[in-house]
């Protein structure tokens, strides 16, 4: 009898030792599970998260120096794939970026989760690239797919044939953790090259509580495009912001070589150096430089607009001359403004409710002027209100794809414990 009851006993605390150690296994478990797919806060001291989708291994990009992460720790869906080789791009500012991707066939909601060192309630630019080239060797013409910020709708991305494709939020967040989105709507295969999160310091002038900003133009005005680069941008830009190559109608381009001082310049927007030393003027007899931009936004949004104008003078004005100039916006008139020789000025932000269906300005001379206006760089952005707001920090915190794929990773790694445990159990030792 007191061998029967010790054997009991033996199996007792056998039984009792394999439950407790599935029961810490399962705790390491979750708690590996939660920093993979909830607290991925890998980045840069300047607070960038740059994210190549799609890569096997972390690099830096030799082209433009910027340090890449593989999406591996941001996202447990997808499945990673390369553009046909055919294809590859060759866009120096972009680096090879585009040429990987992940896809994801299945779910119809599939989230990246990103965790970055300032926290919430700061300003972050989030901007995500897409690439069809031919991955999948089908030749779709297009694929079309919506982007989600957390719970907000962002875009409906369209990719066409060959050319890729960005997007660009600027946000402010109330958590610590962002989320980016895709939704699969039955029009293609979800997919994303790219993905960048960049901090915006607390004096920028890109912001708003209430609402994202979506910038529509960014035009770099009078710089050299090539076939290969109508587009770039720059190391001292600490936005790290895509400047598109532009030039306005009836214009010409000036440009000088000399230094300007961006550092001891108060302005917040911190444009980089070569976007200064590039601008334009109205050709010879005119006074006057003008834009129009057709808008095309979705119905369900108000047209509601920023608009940044940005200035440096940079040719030498001779003693008792002068260049003075009004801005024109939408029928609204500002100014009359001056420039300093070699120091940045941006006026704006200027909101515009827009009824029409354009934003035009005019830049023009005053009637004491001696010489014509100048334009060096402009912005107009989207102001797109918030639609829905996070409660708490874990709304939307995970997709039902991502979670699904959690409970079968943690069902799985139990499984094997147990299985090997009853192999290894023998009752009767």
């Amino acid at each position: 009898m007191d061998r029967l009851l010790l054997h009991k006993i033996s199996v007792s605390s056998s039984w009792s030792a394999f439950f407790y150690n599935s029961l810490l296994l399962f705790s390491v478990l979750i708690f590996k599970l939660s920093n993979r797919l909830v607290f991925s806060s890998n980045q840069n001291s300047e607070g960038f998260i740059s994210i190549d989708c799609g890569a096997e291994d972390d690099y830096t990009d030799e082209n433009t120096g910027i340090a890449y992460k593989s999406d591996k720790d941001f996202i447990s869906t997808g499945t990673n794939t390369v553009v046909a080789p055919e294809n590859y791009s060759t866009i120096p500012s972009l680096g090879s970026i585009l040429n990987s991707l992940r896809t994801f066939p299945e779910g119809k909601r599939n989230c990246y989760t990103l965790k970055p060192r300032q926290g919430k309630n700061q300003n972050y630019g989030v901007r995500a690239f897409f690439y069809y080239g031919n991955y999948d060797s089908k030749n779709q013409t297009q694929i079309t797919f919506d982007l989600y910020l957390g719970v907000n709708y962002w875009e409906t991305v369209v990719v066409k044939d060959m050319k890729w494709e960005y997007y660009t939020n600027i946000h402010y967040s109330v958590t610590d953790t962002i989320y980016v989105c895709l939704v699969n709507k039955g029009s293609g295969i979800p997919f994303i090259n790219g993905l960048d999160l960049r901090y915006f310091m607390n004096d920028s002038p890109y912001r708003s509580m209430n609402a994202s900003l979506l910038p529509k133009v960014r035009a770099d005005l009078g710089g050299h495009q090539t076939q290969n680069s109508i587009m770039n941008r720059y190391k001292d830009d600490v936005y790290n912001r895509f400047w598109w190559f532009d030039n306005l109608t009836d214009s010409v381009s000036i440009s000088t070589e000399r230094n300007i001082d961006i550092q001891g310049s108060n302005n917040p927007c911190r444009l980089p150096v070569e976007v200064l030393k590039t601008a334009v003027q109205p050709r010879n007899g005119l006074n006057s430089l003008s834009y129009n931009y057709k808008l095309g936004y979705p119905e369900k949004f108000p047209p509601e607009f920023l608009v940044f104008f940005h200035f440096a003078e940079i040719e030498q004005i001779a003693p008792g001359k002068l260049r003075e100039f009004n801005i024109t916006l939408n029928g609204l008139k500002y100014g009359p403004f001056t420039l300093e020789y070699l120091k940045p000025l941006t006026k704006g932000p200027y909101k515009l409710q827009v009824p029409e269906d354009q934003v035009r300005f005019s830049i023009d001379a005053t009637l004491r002027s001696d010489l014509p206006p100048i334009l060096n760089a402009f912005e107009i952005f989207e102001l797109r209100p918030l639609r829905h707001s996070p409660t708490n920090q874990i709304d939307g915190m995970f997709s039902i794809s991502i979670l699904l794929k959690a409970i079968i990773i943690v069902i799985n790694e139990l499984l094997d414990y147990w299985i090997e445990g009853f192999l290894r159990f023998d009752p009767s030792s």
